[in-house]
């Protein structure tokens, strides 16, 4: 049994160094311009641009899609935060001949990618929704850019990004087949809430947590918004900017303010992603809706 574990243990040696290599293969062609390039690169897979292209979408140009993307994009977090969790793997973060940018957006742990999982559920819906030829390749361009991204910052291993490319578009095809086929919206949106309440036994790292926050404030906000508004896309363009600048301010404003009066504790992130969230889907639509942005 020892053998075997330790030929195991040499195996898996051979191929993070063969992974490391890789890394550095790239990072062989670092300049202070191309560190410029990717850190802007991989913001494409963060929250900070994500979030607001969601509500873009959602506010003003078609709702049903903006909800799909959605529901495409918060489960492609649960799924990447559950792994994460249960796997456990390092990044490659101080390993020797590995430079490493960016890692305040390296939070938690290294398999799968967070930020690639996230660009190719996001993107990858988009594409699968459109049906369009020319959204497929921006939408590859993208997501392989980020993912390229990724190693380049030294902060993922290839296997991390890959298998987060992998799982981003399979979350985004599946959740597009469910889209289409379930009527209830809310019992499915609910209904893929619990399926993954049982990952909280052993799942309790910050980004899962604002992950389930995040996923509930999207299912009751679609649930208030569905029942109770039911808002319109339409409207002048003037409208659908001042929709979007007050919309987007009022979210920054909350979510700033909630961290900063909340304690710091997962149940407050939490609670501070939900309402956030909540109030993005569920009764800024109201707001606008009175006012007639």
């Amino acid at each position: 049994m020892s053998d075997i574990i330790l030929l195991l243990n040499c195996k898996g040696g051979i191929i993070i160094e063969f992974e490391l290599n890789i890394i550095r293969s790239i990072q062989s062609i670092a300049s202070p311009f191309l560190d410029g390039l990717f850190q802007l690169i991989t913001m494409f897979g963060e929250e900070a641009i994500l979030i607001p292209l969601i509500a873009v979408i959602y506010w003003t140009f078609n709702k049903k899609m903006g909800e799909y993307i959605a529901y495409s994009s918060l489960t492609s977090v649960l799924i990447n935060g559950a792994v994460k969790d249960a796997f456990k793997a390092k990044r490659p973060i101080g390993e020797p001949g590995i430079r490493s940018l960016r890692v305040e957006t390296a939070t938690g742990y290294s398999f799968p990618s967070g930020h690639t999982q996230g660009t190719a559920s996001f993107w990858g819906a988009i594409a699968i929704y459109l049906k369009k030829n020319y959204m497929y390749a921006i939408s590859g361009i993208i997501i392989v850019s980020v993912a390229i991204s990724r190693l380049y910052l030294g902060v993922h291993y290839p296997k991390d990004v890959l298998f987060g490319a992998i799982f981003g578009l399979l979350t985004s095809f599946i959740t597009y087949k469910l889209f289409n086929k379930v009527n209830n919206k809310i019992a499915l949106y609910f209904g893929t809430f619990i399926i993954f309440i049982p990952a909280l036994l052993y799942a309790h790292s910050a980004d899962f947590i604002k992950g389930m926050g995040t996923f509930l404030g999207f299912v009751l906000g679609i649930y208030v918004e569905k029942k109770y508004i039911n808002f319109s896309v339409e409207g002048k363009l003037s409208n659908k900017i001042l929709r979007v600048v007050i919309g987007l301010a009022i979210l920054i404003i909350l979510k700033v303010g909630l961290k900063a009066i909340l304690p710091k504790k997962s149940v407050f992130d939490f609670i501070r992603y939900f309402m956030v969230v909540f109030f993005g889907i569920g009764l800024y639509p109201a707001i606008f809706k009175k006012f007639k942005l």
